[in-house]
């Protein structure tokens, strides 16, 4: 032979022995070993010397590992010498072959030299040649021995022995013995805690670095701090600069593709999984293969020449080897396009929430808080699912050619009948597809609608219980839910059904039309090494024909939510260049606001009447410009002219300097009272004390729970409305900036407090005298304080002027509004000189601190000593738990369910579902499995008859029962699917959905105080979704599954009983595996639920204080509190996907077991003539399919589990605690009660919740029927308490009320809140029509809507608007400024026939002129009524019949105005003097 002496030849298998020849043995594998090495070499050293070089202490493993090299050097040379010796020639490639590997051992030493001391993780290249060596080497010494060596050269063979021995402790060392961490490498260890970074290469291919979590999660309940670092290519903040790379250069193109965008940022790592893909693709068809020459091996035992046993053997080795491989290619494909998708998500969910801080107002209405939070949860999770098995679209068809290649081998052009049915298959779906697409589309429309009105339910709660309208938004919401969204599931259940059918069928008509066309074409016989390669080609071909149309439809609902995706990320933005913003003003005399010739749009195509037209404005350093107008002039929208909040059409708007901002409705975060005002800015104690003494809130601190440590719930709502606004105040002024623009800070605080924050904020001896301010106002009283005066009407400023000059020029509007309504305290200074005023932030906010302000947006380093700004803090983590013990105030914790999901939760929801229906769905699919398997058993017998014969006899009762049982198989398969999408999963999801909402929606107040939005939300979103479209599917796969193992084990162990000795091992160590991940992924995909709501509420509460978020250029820091919320979620989503390849490399070796034995004994047991070929051939066939089967349970049982968890989750907000019943029926009240409104608290005592202090304590009071009765009192006197205790949004924990001698508490809630009237202080709007927000029941006609419209003067604004009272409502009322929404409150209130009417600071924020006219409607309509008001303003409540003062929950005074006026030491008295009333 050529090169090779040996008379085996190259082989590479020997015919004589089964095993690979000398030629192929000693010399292709060691010459590529040897080549590839010094080839790879290289690029390996290279990549090593650019990591650090380390002070490595050398350790004994270090010279043995090297003394090995040596060796296994030496005794190569001599096995060269020896062979040279044998040859006898130097023409022998074998020789070149073992010289080029001893050349390899050199430079492998080199390399792991330098490793040494330049990594701990050893390199994977000189891995694998070491691992290959000794493969390589066991396969020559295995030939050896074969051959007998060692009679013609016992060197030869020693050698070979000594080198397999050398080389495996060589390997061993390797993999197993780290060198020990330098210093260096020990501190970045415990920075960097990623275990992926520390594996080696095997560890990596196996997933075996997870295993140490894997036995902390056996052995303990997992916490947030037991999850490791996520590898740094899996980081929010790098996926996101990819992507964000990706997308500039995408939107560049006439029509941005998103699709593009994503495959450009990370095809790579996609297409290293397609590599993979490949090649587990290709192993699978090996198997059908090995299969036709294991029967062929069986058959040759009927004929005189049996082929020799070891080939069978081999064979079986084969087979074990293929799937092997297979397992390995598949788990890196997936570990690889998971993780993808998941860097997918993560950049998709920052970017998301980075555009939803910029979008313009246009873009604004279109896209509402509900509709974005779709996007993040529903949208990104379809696109990260797409991703996940969208390799299925180029590998189904991949599979389905190699599938019909290897048929047309085994059976001719009888394969042709498969390929029409499977075209025919194929046509179908994609018309299938087209429909769901369709019903997608539809769906995410209706999904958005449900999830913004839950939305906006879950924010005004406290409103809709307030009017008692929560039956009304019921009904609302599941008209939509009930109605449209899942009359739509209902629709897509039946398709999916079909398409199921038609996937689950087609493997069967394409096996059922080739094998009928070859015996009725074809003389062969359809004997069993044609049947059973066929039918395992045809189980192969299932999981394409299956999978294509669930990827399909996949497809179309992804394309629809990258379509949506896409729209939202180009969308349009807030204009950049609206304002220009300059260094700070300096001088005295300079400019720092301006305003000139300016017209604003409230968006950029102008669709709406201008916001404001040319206005003028400018205001200069350290002065106070006060803005005034009626209700809707447009003072906030000159506010967010300033903030760039407007669209600029003409002019030009200059800011200098730092921006500060409080909002007319404050934005408070749902953190302690100090993170508040911090608000990112470092902490100084001093300059802090001394602000929340300016901002009046020393008092507040001492009665607050946890003082400045206490949290405040979402959106501040544990706080009074004073509070919030004077919270929001403090932040203001503890960020020192240079131009504070203030929305009416003063319209939600008592006058006396309103004028402490005048003397010691914005007055010439206040905290800010020397900053710029810009304030919207309706108080009065402030104006004294101006430098400039500037009114507004309609959008136009008609009116501006120094304070002095205005109230010289009687003839102005200015000068008659103050004179009217004015009421000043003699003695105040009018005129203010700017050099007169003391600047005590220069000197009060730490002359020495460096500025290290790395936020901010547009002014790095520009700013000047004097006017230094509060530095910013470093970025805080946030905790997913509080972490400071025993906090009263403290939110409590999402729950999480430990260990197994309870059996309760499944029978709660199979209750749902309907029990019988449920055992139908498994009697059906029990049915479809037992007629599949008939069917194959059938095929066997049919088979065996065919071989028997050497024939194909009765061929119309053969295939007419095969096709019989496949019909039947299908049918069932049908019916079941049918079944369980409609009968099973809608009913469960209706019954849960509504149970959850109802139980919501009534539970008590002191919920909602402690537990975040995003939290409720995410149930109602993340685990509705899951129980809506998730469970159906995870349930079919987990009960199919298991049915396919069972029937697999039956069948094996029917045609091989030995087979039994091995199932309790196998099983074991399935038990063993499946118990030790269950535990770990459970705990890991409850975290990472738990984990996933703080991004939602975030999310939220960035949304709804985006403006001040911008204003205080806090957005990178915002941005990173969201990456770090998604980055954790991502530490729990991670491990939870490692996981289950760990579980699966590990289960399907188990599978590999299995068919390793399947194979061995069919080959063992042949010899007996015991088993037929067509008997070994169906063993086979189910052998097969059990390796992914036995993952695949295991991997549905957690999907069961998790998918159940939701339903846990529902069911924990099924079981909250509710409200008293809306109605008692036998303790209603008369029909026409209250008929008096006579009030009385006897001895009344109550709390927020449990654990906290008492906010009123022994109320007695006695209100006759109509009368008019004032309430008073510093904040947090309990006031706003008085009218929650009316309406029993808190309960009496002493005492009781009643209203007309009938204690409230013995009656419904419903009874009690609709026969009262209420304007609250936090005025509601509802996104719908102006008839549904002023009647949702519609019980009122359209002459009582407009009459209540006009008399609370929004007529005239509501018939302006297109459609009057069917005019469209924005989300949250944002196309009604503050004072209407207030105004349509009150229409509310004069809709309602209610003898009693409560007015909790109904008139806070509308201007004097309005109020005034307001309180003259509410006397002339409401004089026959009782009416408790609780009002800042004192002038309103002066004419009261009696006055209620308030002081820590106690009346400490209760008599008529005039009365306590006399008092000159009563309370009242005092706070009259402080806010001007008296002299």
């Amino acid at each position: 032979m050529g090169f090779c002496s040996n008379p085996e030849g190259w082989g590479p298998i020997s015919p004589l022995y089964y095993n690979f020849t000398p030629c192929f043995v000693d010399s292709v594998f060691p010459l590529f070993l040897g080549l590839g090495l010094l080839i790879l070499a290289p690029r390996e050293l290279k990549a090593l010397n650019k990591s650090a070089l380390v002070f490595a202490p050398t350790t004994t493993w270090f010279y043995i590992k090297f003394g090995l090299v040596v060796l296994i050097g030496i005794t190569e040379f001599i096995y060269l010498v020896d062979f040279r010796t044998l040859a006898g020639t130097w023409a022998d490639l074998r020789i070149w072959s073992i010289l080029a590997y001893i050349t390899s051992l050199g430079v492998a030493a080199y390399i792991q030299y330098v490793e040494y001391f330049r990594a701990r993780v050893p390199s994977g290249i000189i891995l694998f040649y070491w691992l290959i060596s000794a493969l390589v080497g066991f396969a020559k010494l295995f030939g050896q021995v074969q051959r007998r060596t060692w009679r013609n050269s016992q060197s030869i063979f020693a050698t070979s022995a000594i080198t397999v021995a050398a080389t495996v402790v060589q390997f061993l060392i390797s993999v197993l013995v780290l060198r020990p961490a330098s210093q260096y490498e020990s501190l970045h260890s415990e920075i960097e805690t990623s275990p992926e970074n520390r594996a080696n290469v095997f560890s990596k291919l196996t997933f075996s670095y997870l295993t140490n979590l894997m036995k902390l999660g056996y052995d303990n309940y997992l916490t947030e701090d037991d999850l490791p670092d996520l590898p740094p290519h899996s980081r929010t903040e790098k996926a996101r600069e990819d992507f964000d790379v990706a997308w500039q250069a995408e939107k560049q193109s006439s029509s941005p593709s998103l699709f593009r965008a994503l495959f450009r940022c990370f095809g790579s790592t996609y297409l290293i999984g397609m590599c993979f893909k490949l090649a587990g693709d290709f192993m699978s068809f090996m198997q059908p293969n090995l299969l036709r020459r294991l029967l062929v091996f069986v058959n040759s035992y009927n004929d005189d020449e049996p082929v020799p046993l070891s080939a069978g053997v081999l064979l079986a080795m084969g087979m074990f080897g293929c799937s092997f491989m297979q397992t390995m290619s598949q788990q890196q494909y997936l570990q690889r396009v998971f993780s993808a998708a998941m860097n997918i998500k993560s950049a998709m969910t920052s970017c998301i929430y980075r555009k939803s801080m910029f979008l313009s107002n246009d873009s604004r209405q279109a896209k509402s808080t509900g509709d974005i939070v779709n996007l993040m949860t529903v949208d990104v999770a379809r696109l990260q699912e797409m991703t996940q098995s969208a390799q299925a679209l180029w590998s189904g068809p991949f599979q389905i050619v190699l599938c019909l290649y290897n048929l047309h081998f085994l059976v001719g052009n009888c394969m042709w009948a498969g390929v029409a049915v499977t075209m025919c298959t194929i046509s179908l779906n994609a018309y299938i597809s087209k429909k769901q697409r369709a019903l997608q589309k539809v769906q995410m429309k209706v999904k958005d609608k449900r999830t913004r009105l839950t939305g906006e339910i879950l924010v005004s709660i406290k409103s809709i219980k307030l009017f008692g309208w929560e039956n009304s938004f019921i009904d609302r919401l599941n008209k939509i839910r009930n109605d449209q969204e899942l009359a739509n599931l209902r629709r897509k259940g039946i398709y999916s059904a079909i398409a199921n059918f038609v996937g689950s069928c087609a493997p069967f008509f394409v096996s059922c039309s080739t094998f009928a066309l070859f015996v009725w074409t074809s003389d062969k016989p359809l004997s069993t090494d044609i049947v059973f390669p066929a039918l395992t080609l045809f189980n192969l071909l299932s999981t394409p024909l299956t999978q294509i149309p669930q990827v399909i439809t996949q497809y179309a609902e992804a394309s629809v939510s990258t379509g949506r995706l896409r729209d939202f990320l180009i969308s349009t933005e807030l204009q950049h260049d609206a304002v220009t913003h300059l260094d700070p003003a300096t001088e005295t005399d300079q400019t720092a606001v301006s305003i000139k010739n300016a017209t604003f749009l409230w968006d950029a195509l102008g669709r709406h009447p201008p916001a404001l037209r040319d206005v003028n404005f400018e205001v200069k350093t350290a002065q106070l410009a006060c803005v005034v107008g009626r209700v809707g002039a447009g003072k906030s929208a000159l506010l967010q002219a300033l903030l760039g909040d407007l669209y600029r059409k003409s002019g030009g708007v200059t800011v200098r300097g730092h921006v500060a901002y409080c909002s007319q409705v404050p934005w408070i975060m749902n953190a302690t009272v100090k993170e508040n005002i911090l608000f990112g800015k470092r902490f100084h104690a001093d300059f802090y004390e001394e602000t929340i003494r300016a901002c009046a809130l020393v008092e507040d601190f001492a009665v607050l729970p946890d003082g400045d440590e206490t949290i405040v719930g979402e959106k501040g709502i544990s706080l009074s409305g004073g509070q919030k606004a004077r919270l929001s105040l403090a932040r203001a002024v503890y960020t020192r900036a240079d131009v504070y623009i203030l929305d009416d800070p003063l319209s939600a605080v008592d006058q006396h407090v309103g004028r402490h924050l005048i003397d010691n904020v914005l007055g010439p001896q206040g905290l800010l005298a020397t900053k710029t301010k810009i304030m919207a106002t309706n108080a009065i009283s402030v104006l004294a304080q101006a430098d400039s005066i500037t009114m507004l009407r309609q959008g136009e400023v008609i009116e501006t002027g120094l304070y002095a000059t205005v109230m010289g020029r009687t003839n102005s509007e200015i000068f008659k509004l103050i004179d009217e309504f004015g009421n000043q305290r003699q003695g105040e200074a009018v005129e203010e000189k700017a050099e007169e005023k003391a600047d005590p932030l220069a000197s009060g906010s730490g002359s020495d601190e460096e500025e290290t302000d790395d936020e901010s947006d547009f002014y790095d380093g520009k700013f000047g000593a004097r006017l230094r700004r509060a530095s910013t803090a470093s970025f805080k983590k946030p905790t997913l738990f509080d972490d400071i013990p025993n906090r009263r105030s403290k939110q409590i914790a999402e729950h999480a369910e430990k260990g197994q999901v309870k059996f309760s939760v499944y029978k709660e929801y199979i209750k749902a579902a309907n029990i019988h229906v449920v055992f139908l769905f498994l009697i059906l699919m029990i049915g479809s499995n037992s007629m599949s398997v008939g069917g194959n058993v059938w095929l066997k017998h049919w088979s065996d008859v065919n071989t028997q014969y050497g024939g194909n006899p009765d061929i119309g009762k053969y295939l007419g029962f095969y096709l019989l049982f496949g019909v039947v198989a299908a049918v069932l398969t049908l019916l079941y699917t049918l079944v369980l999408w409609i009968f099973c999963t809608i009913e469960a999801a209706r019954k849960l959905h509504d149970m959850m909402l109802r139980h919501v929606i009534r539970s008590p107040m002191s919920f909602f105080d402690t537990t975040p939005l995003g939290r409720v939300i995410n149930r109602f979103t993340t685990d509705v979704n899951r129980v809506d479209e998730v469970l159906a599917r995870v349930f079919t796969n987990f009960f199919t599954n298991t049915f396919k193992v069972l029937f697999s084990v039956f069948v094996i162990s029917s045609a091989n009983p030995a087979f039994v000795v091995f199932i309790v091992p196998i099983a074991f160590l399935y038990n063993y595996y499946q118990k030790f991940y269950l535990r770990t992924s459970r705990e890991l995909k409850r975290l990472e639920s738990v984990s996933r709501s703080p991004i939602y509420a975030h999310f939220q509460e960035s949304l709804n204080g985006v403006s001040t978020v911008r204003a205080y250029s806090q957005i990178r820091r915002f941005n990173r509190t969201n990456e770090y919320h998604i980055d954790f979620n991502n530490k729990a989503y991670y491990p939870s996907m490692i996981a289950r390849r760990w579980l699966a490399i590990r289960l399907e070796m188990l599978g590999s077991a299995i068919i390793f034995l399947a194979a061995l004994l069919s080959v063992l047991t042949i010899a007996t003539g015991r088993l037929s070929s067509g008997l070994v051939g169906l063993t086979m066939s189910y052998a097969f399919q059990i390796t992914t089967a036995l993952s695949a349970i295991v991997r549905m049982t957690v999907e069961v589990e998790i998918s159940t968890v939701s339903v846990e989750r529902i069911l924990e907000y099924c079981n909250i605690p509710t409200e008293a019943a809306e109605v008692i029926e036998n303790s209603r009240p008369p029909v026409n009660w209250p008929a008096d409104g006579a009030v009385e608290f006897h001895d009344y005592s109550t709390r927020y919740r449990a654990g906290l202090d008492l906010v009123l304590k022994g109320i007695n009071l006695r209100i006759k029927p109509k009368e008019k009765i004032g309430i008073v009192g510093r904040t947090g006197a309990g006031k706003s308490s008085l009218t929650l205790a009316l309406f029993r949004m808190i309960e009496p924990v002493g005492g009781y009320i009643s209203i007309d001698r009938l204690n409230t508490s013995k009656i419904g809630l419903q009874d009690l809140r609709q026969r009262l009237a209420i304007i609250p202080q936090d005025s509601q709007a509802f996104e719908g029509l102006v008839r549904e927000n002023l009647d949702p029941a519609h019980r009122y006609s359209d002459d009582e809507l407009w009459h209540a419209l006009k008399l609370s003067h929004l007529s005239e604004h509501i018939s302006k608007m297109n459609g009057g009272l069917s005019a469209l409502v924005n989300e949250g009322g944002s196309n009604f400024s503050v004072g209407q929404r207030q105004l349509m409150s009150l229409a509310r209130a004069l809709l309602t026939p209610s003898k009693i009417l409560v007015l909790d600071e109904a008139t806070a924020a509308v201007d004097v002129e309005t109020d005034q006219i307001i309180q003259e409607t509410i006397r002339k309509e409401f004089k026959d009524r009782t009416i408790l008001t609780i009002a800042h303003r004192l002038n309103t409540i002066i004419d009261s019949d009696r006055i209620v003062v308030l002081a820590a929950g106690k009346v400490i005074e209760f008599d008529t105005p005039q009365k306590l006026l006399e008092n000159k030491s009563s309370m009242f008295y005092s706070l009259c003097k402080n806010g001007g009333l008296v002299d």
